[in-house]
């Protein structure tokens, strides 16, 4: 089977901002270098909150790196050691200023301003700074204006076919914890996307952080989450012997509960409250009983 050539929207925004810096750069500055394009492929990040902080990093890392750099070489001169020891400077100041994050820019930017074919290193790294700002500056307006970044309906998609999953599957899925460890992992990548759309909220062509449509998503990934943390505790539990009464107690409430997933995810129609079982206050194990509330009171917070 061949396998399928997929270009995803922050491919084709990567490849724009790497044509808008090297058009400044080439035809604007008149200066021939790839360094503001390389530039534009490290800033160009999956939300705008994280291509804003990449171009503070990526310039003051930048400009911390070269005046490291200038004051090694003006005092020692440029060989490979003074190179070395500028690089130390830069990531101990870093260190120094609670700014790791800068570190990485600051060392890059001391070993590119040596590659100046001349002496006139001030001038060099005055350039190479120049680029590397017009580099970030295209790849976050890239990111802003053109689509800028959503990811509620691809979420929501993949919430849908893994609670399906752990609906149609529960009873097998207690029975391999691989798969539950599977299910764990994709479970983990929605929370991980809840966090960047969150990231982005305080960005007027991208907020959705506190939009009923984002609030209602967060709240479905929760749900998930208990109801695999509820599989899991079962199939952890699964050794324990359990009265066939008791078993098939919690197999109607379970199938109850998820019936009522099924309608907060496909439907409108909610129903009433979750917490008019007859059963609920009949004896099960705890710890199992701990993560079915769980699970019911996260699920009547969708009603």
């Amino acid at each position: 089977m061949m396998p399928r050539l997929k270009v995803g929207l922050r491919t084709i925004k990567t490849g724009i901002a790497v044509a808008v810096a090297l058009g400044i750069s080439w035809y604007v500055v008149g200066i021939y270098s790839g360094i503001g394009a390389v530039a534009a492929i490290v800033a160009m990040q999956p939300t705008i909150h994280r291509s804003f902080k990449m171009v503070i990093n990526r310039i003051l890392g930048t400009i911390l790196g070269l005046v490291c750099g200038l004051m090694v070489v003006a005092a020692l001169g440029a060989n490979p050691l003074t190179i070395g020891l500028a690089v130390i400077v830069a990531l101990a100041f870093n260190t120094l200023i609670g700014k790791t994050d800068m570190s990485t820019f600051a060392g890059f930017a001391i070993v590119l301003m040596f590659e100046s074919p001349t002496n006139d290193y001030v001038h060099y790294a005055l350039t190479r700074s120049l680029l590397t700002v017009i580099g970030v500056l295209s790849a976050v307006a890239v990111n802003y204006v053109f689509f800028p970044p959503h990811y509620e309906e691809r979420l929501m998609l993949l919430v849908k076919k893994t609670t399906e999953r752990l609906m149609q599957d529960w009873r097998s899925l207690i029975k391999d914890d691989a798969a539950l460890l599977e299910v764990r992992k994709q479970v983990l990548k929605h929370e991980e996307m809840v966090l960047m759309l969150q990231e982005d909220e305080k960005y007027p062509l991208v907020a959705s952080g506190q939009s009923e449509a984002f609030i209602d998503l967060r709240r479905l990934v929760a749900l998930e989450d208990k109801l695999l943390l509820l599989l899991e505790s079962l199939a952890s539990h699964r050794e324990e012997a359990l009265s066939p009464e008791r078993q098939r107690e919690f197999e109607q409430e379970i199938d109850f509960l998820l019936a009522h997933h099924y309608d907060v995810i496909y439907s409108k129609n909610r129903g009433g409250s979750l917490f008019d079982l007859q059963h609920e206050e009949q004896p099960v194990a705890e710890i199992i009983q701990g993560h079915l509330l769980d699970y019911r009171e996260q699920l009547e917070k969708m009603k």
